[in-house]
């Protein structure tokens, strides 16, 4: 997301100074909230962009200087989910922190594109290696997945013309899963019909230690992940590009990506 989000700035002209907590990642270290204080303090920024999540717990040393709309703060749309996650207070307790010192807070739905996401590229990597489809429940949970190029571009909108408040984020369109399947499954040619896991099968399967996957990951499955992205695009005049045209290129990313990886290996 970060890569993405400083390649569109720098794409359209912005000047751009990328940090991390690590040594060697990025153009500036910046582990601690003096080490945000001398940053500050040096550079003219007209738009601070905080990606980690907002469940980490030091957190709010960074968060505590936040000093207006010029901030843009990413927290997540599964503060709304009926299912907890672990760390889900504290992230309400940051993201009321930002908002109550003026920042700009986006809750994304599903983020996907360029190969390496765990929502719809994950589906697109299963398709290619197993080219057996999987739905989940009755496949009518509704999702709302957007491409991270789309998110870069509302960062740049915000850079623009900051407005103070929380806004949800999601694509140009809300889809059940299982169409989101069946075009991925057409476009990859894949012809075997989706294998469905019933929803009894997937609260078992919550119950499990699944690798990579924690019980509240599992059972967000069966739940809608949509949002109202009405305020969102009145505020910075932001439209997702459409879904059919992210998926294509959410594919040539996944192939890509596969090839990059075939070369090396030989």
């Amino acid at each position: 997301m970060g890569r993405a989000v400083a390649e569109a700035l720098r794409a359209g002209g912005v000047e751009v100074t990328t940090t991390s907590r690590v040594a060697g990642r990025a153009d500036v270290m910046v582990a601690s909230g003096a080490e945000l204080d001398a940053l500050l303090a040096e550079r003219d920024l007209g738009q601070v962009v905080h990606l980690p999540q907002l469940t980490a717990t030091d957190g709010g040393a960074f968060l505590d200087r936040i000093d207006g709309p010029r901030w843009l703060v990413f927290s997540s749309a599964q503060l709304d989910s009926a299912v907890p996650r672990p760390g889900d207070d504290l992230a309400r307790a940051h993201e009321a922190l930002a908002l109550a010192r003026g920042a700009t807070v986006l809750r994304p739905t599903m983020i996907f594109g360029r190969g390496g996401d765990r929502n719809v590229s994950r589906v697109i990597r299963h398709l290619r290696r197993y080219r057996v489809p999987l739905v989940v429940g009755d496949g009518r949970q509704l999702v709302q997945p957007v491409h991270v190029d789309d998110v870069a571009a509302l960062v740049a909108a915000h850079g623009r013309g900051p407005v103070a408040g929380l806004f949800p984020v999601g694509g140009d369109e809300q889809l059940v899963v299982g169409e989101l399947v069946d075009r991925l499954r057409r476009a990859l040619g894949v012809h075997v019909p989706p294998v469905r896991i019933p929803s009894r099968g997937l609260r078992f399967f919550a119950r499990l230690p699944l690798p990579g996957l924690r019980p509240d990951q599992v059972l967000r499955l069966e739940e809608d992940k949509v949002v109202d992205t009405s305020a969102v695009r009145a505020a910075f005049g932001w439209a997702p590009l459409p879904l059919a045209r992210r998926l294509d290129e959410a594919i040539a990313a996944v192939v890509t990506r596969g090839q990059g990886r075939e070369t090396t290996s030989r």
